[in-house]
């Protein structure tokens, strides 16, 4: 497989399988509020450009201590590869099918095509193909209430 991939099918191919993931997640300011880590999976969806994203992880607040609790969290996408862009819908909840996020591919960044808006806030992140086995996902939401950075670093396995 070409790296990075040339096309929305490479990037597809790409993104196939399962991996690990570990996310990182900071609220307004320099210190982190919360970590996750977990396992995730892209597999073929019903249609020939679809792949379904599921993971599963634990979260914990930050700082840790002996007391702290990790918290389980299940999340799941459906991502259709088009000629131009991939489209993310949510997979899950009660949003099923409606829209979340669209993105181009140019060279290693899945770039955002445009914002996601949710109620008052936005929603933006972009993707960086590392290598072979190993991207990033770092997504930003801003809004009246929400300064928020979500860093996911994905290791193929």
């Amino acid at each position: 497989m070409a790296f990075p991939p040339s096309d929305l099918a490479g990037l597809a191919d790409f993104f196939r399988g399962p991996w690990r993931f570990a996310r990182t997640i900071w609220e307004g300011g320099a210190d982190p509020q919360a970590q996750a880590e977990g396992a995730c999976e892209f597999s073929d969806g019903a249609s020939a450009r679809q792949l379904v994203y599921r993971e599963q992880g634990a979260l914990r607040m930050l700082p840790a201590s002996a007391a702290s609790r990790a918290i389980a969290f299940t999340r799941v996408f459906d991502y259709r590869f088009g000629e131009e862009d991939v489209e993310v819908l949510f997979a899950d909840g009660e949003r099923v099918g409606q829209p979340y996020q669209r993105y181009v591919l140019k060279a290693n960044l899945l770039a955002p095509a445009a914002d996601h808006i949710c109620g008052p806030d936005c929603y933006n992140a972009a993707y960086t193909l590392e290598d072979h086995d190993r991207f990033t996902m770092e997504t930003f939401i801003s809004g009246p209430r929400k300064h928020t950075r979500v860093l996911t670093a994905y290791r193929r396995g």
